[in-house]
């Protein structure tokens, strides 16, 4: 009887230990120099970088190309988005066969924060940058989040995946 109660008493304590779920996974990524968190890096993203002033995302898809890196500005008692846009766009129209391709606004949990977009030659190859301009979410500083990659087809996929990073952000 006595090896029978122990036997019992093994597999319960097995099944006990094989329910328990693991325990959660660190999924995100924090930045102490540039202030910022995601709380989860989006699917389909990786983090390649993440050193001082240097955080830097990369697609994960198979033949993807493209960088997201963030940077901060100084504390300023005033930011202007649209200026920021209208810098971006002038800065894109500069470039070799630079095409400014429109921007918008977006809002959310993070304020307002507005979407920019071109394309220009670099290296004998069309590429595209969509950058995401916000105020710091702590402190009165302009975050860019910006997203360089080939140009192709896969521009609406690639800024609902920059906006995915937005909404990881903290």
């Amino acid at each position: 009887m006595k090896p029978r109660i122990l036997t019992l008493l093994a597999v319960a304590l097995t099944a006990l230990t094989c329910s328990q779920p693991p325990p959660p996974v660190d999924t995100g990524v924090e930045n102490a120099e540039l202030g910022i968190k995601l709380v989860s890096v989006p699917e389909g993203l990786t983090v390649v970088a993440n050193e001082g002033r240097t955080l830097v995302l990369k697609p994960t898809a198979e033949g993807a190309e493209g960088s997201i890196v963030f940077a901060v500005g100084p504390e300023q008692p005033s930011i202007n988005l649209v200026a920021a846009v209208q810098n971006h766009q002038a800065r894109i129209e500069a470039m070799p066969d630079g095409v400014y391709k429109g921007g918008q606004e977006l809002t959310g949990d993070f304020g307002a924060a507005f979407y920019s977009r071109g394309r220009f030659s670099e290296d004998g190859r069309t590429m595209e940058e969509t950058v995401l301009f916000l105020i710091h979410p702590s402190a009165y500083r302009l975050l860019e989040i910006r997203y360089l990659y080939p140009a192709g087809s896969d521009s609406a996929g690639r800024v609902e995946q920059l906006i995915s990073v937005l909404g990881e952000l903290e």
